[in-house]
């Protein structure tokens, strides 16, 4: 099919705004609207200008008298395991420092400062076990961060050796529950601030049901990113989908690396789906949000990718992401009276947005302060029973331990907040607890072979 003019631009536009990304490190200003015209069609987007900051050395000013520093008893170390190769490795390393910061700044832990020793685990199992080795030996009392399954998993079996306790805010695999259920003794010193997969899957499905029975909606497809970490999803909605008398008429994994959605969208067409659930953890989300536009795809699509839940998406995307809605874990939302606070905080610090599991890296380490104090104690066992039988109120939500050792799934506990894009605003649409009142959901219908949005109330 030939690209009419505006469509050839704005390929060519989320291309390069695709490449530039969203970890350039640049300073990005407001956004510069650009008006593409083609005969009798005025097309408005966004697109983001970005500068190069200089750094101008000036005179240090005389420092402002402050508040005497706390005194301390001594020193407590704590550890992390990261892989500081990948930006969410480098997010997750500072959000830790900033708890760090804010516990010593309250007087520590049971009167001691707390030092962070780090262990950069480049992404690697081997690694994140030599790197729990090095962190236990060096004497410290907790071990955060641990982001990949694959990490989780060969650092396992070292656990009952060592007698450090982790709390990891990534490492969804279900295989880890499996095991601190099966072997509680050896595994016990294992915790998730975060939910494992089945939970990621069990968020998804409450709003697909939802929308099935508010729209009547039974025939559902799933496009999703081809690789081992959907499996749970799979398994999961073959379960939830007979359950809710869903049928799934149409399943397509892609590539990563996927340049094109067009056959994609025609399949899911033909299959006489109603709505589409999509799922990727890489750059699929520009070639998605560029053709779901382009196709003028009259289906609403729910679902969730890295880069969608950003708050430049939208503008990336010179507004193609339009009508698209988008999971985040984690999000600036009243879901906690600290939400916003470490929100702007961070923000203003860093520059850019807290990232999934940067909000549960935070509040994984205000978890163990205050279970230790709790305790009266920084002795293992007695740490791990207060995290067994308490809840926590963090950023990301209210923390309660199951029997796994992972954070309970419930709107009134761990849970992600989904968002539509509307007119380049994220609109919180579920669950309803947050959603503000007045707000309008944007129904994709088909018009002459075009599509147009319809703003129905919501919920």
């Amino acid at each position: 099919m030939k690209l009419q003019p505006v469509q050839a631009v704005l390929v060519v536009l989320i291309v390069v705004a695709g490449i530039v990304g969203y970890f350039a490190g640049q300073t990005t200003v407001a956004p510069e609207t650009v008006t593409i015209v083609q005969p009798g069609t005025t097309v408005t987007r966004f697109v983001t200008t970005t500068i190069i900051t200089t750094v101008v050395q000036t005179p240090t000013p005389t420092p402002t008298p402050t508040e005497t520093p706390p005194a301390y008893l001594g020193t407590v170390k704590v550890g992390a395991l990261l892989p500081l190769n990948l930006p969410i490795g480098t997010m997750m390393l500072g959000a830790i420092e900033m708890a760090i910061d804010e516990v010593n700044s309250a007087g520590g832990v049971l009167g001691y400062k707390v030092e962070l020793v780090y262990y950069d685990t480049q992404w690697s199992g081997d690694k994140a076990a030599e790197g729990y080795r090095k962190l236990a030996e060096e004497g410290v009392k907790v071990v955060f961060g641990v982001f990949g399954s694959h990490e989780a998993l060969a650092l396992l079996d070292l656990l009952p050796l060592y007698g450090v306790p982790v709390i990891a805010s990534g490492a969804v695999s279900d295989v880890i529950d499996q095991r601190v259920l099966e072997r509680y003794d050896d595994y016990r010193y294992w915790f998730r601030a975060y939910v494992n997969a089945t939970s990621q899957a069990a968020a998804t499905w409450d709003l697909l049901a939802y929308l099935s029975r508010r729209f009547g909606w039974t025939k559902l497809a799933w496009i999703y990113e081809d690789l081992p970490w959907v499996i749970p999803h799979a398994l999961y909605g073959q379960v939830r989908s007979a359950q809710e008398g869903i049928e799934v008429v149409a399943s397509i994994g892609v590539p990563p690396d996927i340049t094109s959605f067009t056959d994609v969208f025609a399949r899911v067409m033909a299959s006489g789906a109603q709505y589409i659930v999509w799922q990727f953890s890489g750059t699929e989300d520009y070639v998605f949000a560029r053709d779901y536009f382009l196709g003028q795809v009259p289906l609403l699509a729910a679902g969730g990718g890295t880069y969608a839940m950003l708050d430049v998406f939208y503008n990336q995307t010179m507004g193609a992401a339009e009508g698209l809605i988008c999971i985040a874990w984690g999000f600036p939302a009243p879901i906690t009276p600290k939400t916003m606070e470490f929100y702007e905080k961070y923000k203003s610090a860093v520059g850019i947005e807290p990232l999934f599991t940067t909000w549960y890296a935070y509040d994984s380490v205000h978890i163990w302060a205050e279970a230790v104090r709790r305790a009266g104690t920084f002795e293992a066992d007695a740490v791990i029973k207060v995290l067994e039988t308490s809840t926590f109120v963090g950023a990301a939500g209210v923390y309660e331990f199951t029997r796994s050792h992972t954070a309970r799934l419930a709107p009134e506990r761990i849970y992600p907040i989904f968002f539509q894009w509307q007119g380049g605003r994220r609109v919180v649409v579920w669950p309803f607890r947050v959603v503000e009142h007045g707000t309008r959901l944007l129904l994709p219908r088909p018009a002459d072979g075009a599509r147009t949005f319809v703003e129905i109330p919501w919920p």
